[in-house]
């Protein structure tokens, strides 16, 4: 088997290659993708469960599974996807998860922030203005919004993908993220952030 090296002239370095080299047994391409993948997952699965053992052992186990199955494993398109589905049903099959009824708001919200480059120049009191309306209106999702629009707008996963993940269907996510950002416009109407909401939200 050929060496795996970052520098690899056949690509290794490129994400498929690594799952691919990772599927032919090779170790250090395991590791990059466990240390590439972790915080992300960690990220995720903090919006599904409290817990954070449960949520800890259940990536631990994902990539365990991995390994074990590496031989059998499908090529993946993307990468992410993939191990957020597995994530998600791992944490089920630990027998724990039922999605909690609140979202790790302030998280989600340090993200929603950072995208808009002009709301990062404001004064303090606007933003803690600011920042007090978003969480309010996130508050106001229900459970399955909020976890949409998580996949969605900090994931960016498409339609399709959600509705994989989430055991839903396209035009079920699609009504999710409609009202999702119906509240949020009637919420946050006065914030400049608004529009990046809405390309976000509504583009296929």
């Amino acid at each position: 088997m050929e060496k795996y090296t970052p520098n690899n002239v056949s690509g290794y370095s490129s994400e498929w290659n690594i799952w691919y080299s990772f599927k032919q047994g090779n170790r250090q391409a395991f590791e990059e993708l466990y240390k590439g993948y972790f915080k992300i997952l960690n990220n995720y699965g903090s919006r599904i469960t409290s817990d954070n053992q449960l949520l800890e052992d259940a990536i631990h186990d994902v990539f365990i599974d991995l390994w074990r199955r590496r031989e059998y494993l499908a090529d993946v398109e993307n990468i992410k996807f993939y191990l957020f589905r597995a994530l998600r049903n791992q944490i089920i099959r630990n027998g724990k998860n039922i999605l909690e009824n609140t979202e790790d708001i302030d998280k989600f919200l340090d993200y929603l922030v950072s995208l808009s480059y002009e709301e990062q120049s404001i004064d303090s009191e606007h933003a803690q203005h600011r920042t007090v309306r978003i969480q309010n209106a996130i508050a106001d999702l229900s459970e399955r919004q909020r976890e949409v629009i998580n996949l969605r707008f900090y994931h960016a996963l498409s339609l399709d993908e959600i509705s994989a993940l989430m055991g839903l269907s396209k035009q079920c996510v699609s009504n999710l993220l409609f009202k999702s950002y119906t509240v949020l416009r009637l919420k946050l109407r006065e914030l400049s952030m608004l529009s990046v909401l809405t390309s976000l939200l509504v583009s296929q």
